[in-house]
Formats: structure tokens, C-alpha cells, sequence
């Protein structure tokens, strides 16, 4: 697949955020000086984290709600990248609350239909139902970048790659939880993050999903998920990780 920027320099980054602590996080360190623009009942942020131009949206939950907030993020604005940064159950063992996946594969996991004898899960069409969840693949060399940059600096103790999966819908539930597992092999669920790597694929935008775990995706979840989110600390980290990133990726662009 063949990525395009959209403009003769180098092209703004895209932030789609889905919690006002972490829009807040990014409010309070980056400088907005290009103004707010309202569409779409949403409000973009334009300006600079760490010399970057970015520009920041904070999205609902849902993936119809992240594919409209992609959608226009990406036809506002000249974007060469999308970061998406959210909240996921946990799905594995070795992930807790507090940890981060970086995702290197996404699918939705309820999109199928329902026959006499369950749910039959099947692939998203992307073209006139052709290159099935051809865009679940995220960039390698974005997931790579986080991880270099996570690895040099040790922002988060444990931060791993690995699938995730999103639907529109809250998994509290163990068998739930194990289908999902034994299915796609995913290591968290989400709400949107295959909405908006659907969206970037159809527009050739490099798209990178950032999850910070809430729950665990039991019976509990709702619970540990309201108290994650309430005492969460993560957003100056998530601000500080983005700013590395950035500045790490646009120091390789200088060696272009």
C-alpha cells in the first residue's frame, strides 16, 4: 500500500483523543496558536506539540462516532498521520490496569450476522466488498517508533504491541472476553480504534492505536473503568510519550 502527503512540506499530525483528562493533558502542554475550528459538533485544536504541528480532536465513544471524527479530521485538515489514544479492556493476563498497547492489528469484532445458532463473525469490506479488513494492518513503522521511543526513555513499564479489537459495545463479560481472545488472539478491546484505521486506510493516512488499560473486561469492568478513568495520572505521560514521538520521528525526516 502507498501512503501520500498531502502538501509540499511535511504534512500535521493528527491526535483523536477520546477522554477530557487526556485532551486536557494536551491542552495544557501544547501551544494552539492556530485557533479552534468547529465541525461536526466537534472542536479541532491546530497548533504545535514539541515543533510539530499537530492538530488535536477529542471523539464520543463508538465507531460510527470515531469514523465521523476521522473522516473530518482528515478532510479539514492536511494530515500525513493519525494518533488515537483511548481507554481498552484488558484481554490477556499480562496486561493490567495502567499498562499501554500499541496495536499492530485491528478488527471489529461484531460486525457478522446472527443465524438460528449464534453470531458468525465475518470480515469488514472495505471497496464494494472487496480487500476484506484490508486496512486492519496498522503502520509498522509507527508502532515501531513507540516502541523505540518507550523503550528508551521507559515512560511506561509495560508497554506492548499486539491486536485489538473494538466494537460498539462495553465487554463486561468472561465468555465474552474468551471468545475474543480465542478468535482474533487480541490482547484489548475498544470502542473505536478500528473505525478510525478504516478511515485512514481509505484516505492513505498512516494511523497508530495507542491503548491505555482501564479494566479488565470482567464482570467488574464498569467499575474499575469509572475508577481508572476518575484517578487516572496517565496524561501527562501520554503528553510527554507524544512529544517524543513526534520529535523522534521528525528528526528521521531530516535525514531524508
Amino acid at each position: 500500500m502507498v501512503f501520500v502527503v498531502r502538501s509540499a512540506c511535511w504534512a500535521d499530525t493528527g491526535i483523536i483523543v477520546a477522554l477530557d483528562s487526556t485532551l486536557q493533558g494536551f491542552n495544557n502542554s501544547a501551544d494552539f496558536n492556530a485557533g479552534i475550528k468547529q465541525k461536526a459538533g466537534r472542536e479541532f485544536y491546530s497548533g504545535s506539540l514539541g515543533g510539530t504541528k499537530i492538530v488535536l480532536v477529542r471523539s464520543p465513544m463508538g465507531k460510527v462516532n470515531n469514523a465521523i471524527t476521522a473522516q473530518v479530521l482528515l478532510s479539514e485538515f492536511s494530515i500525513d498521520s493519525v494518533y488515537s489514544i483511548s481507554p481498552a479492556g484488558s484481554l490477556v493476563g499480562n496486561l493490567e490496569k495502567g499498562d499501554v498497547v500499541v496495536a499492530t492489528t485491528v478488527y471489529q469484532h461484531d460486525f457478522g450476522s446472527i443465524k438460528p445458532y449464534g453470531f458468525i463473525w465475518s470480515k469488514t469490506p472495505v471497496r464494494n466488498n472487496q480487500e476484506a479488513d484490508a486496512y486492519n494492518v496498522l503502520d509498522r513503522s509507527l508502532v515501531k517508533s513507540v516502541l523505540e521511543v518507550n523503550r528508551s526513555l521507559k515512560i511506561w513499564g509495560n508497554l506492548t504491541e499486539g491486536i485489538l479489537v473494538s466494537g460498539d459495545q462495553f465487554i463486561a463479560s468472561s465468555d465474552k472476553k474468551k471468545w475474543l481472545m480465542e478468535k482474533f488472539k487480541a490482547s484489548a478491546v475498544d470502542m473505536g480504534g478500528s473505525a478510525i484505521a478504516q478511515v485512514c486506510y481509505s484516505n492513505k493516512v498512516k494511523c497508530c492505536l495507542i491503548r491505555t488499560i482501564t479494566d479488565e473486561a470482567e464482570v467488574e469492568a464498569r467499575a474499575d473503568f469509572n475508577e481508572s478513568v476518575t484517578a487516572s495520572s496517565s496524561a501527562p505521560d501520554l503528553v510527554r510519550m507524544m512529544k517524543e514521538i513526534l520529535k523522534s520521528r521528525k528528526e528521521k525526516r531530516g535525514l531524508q
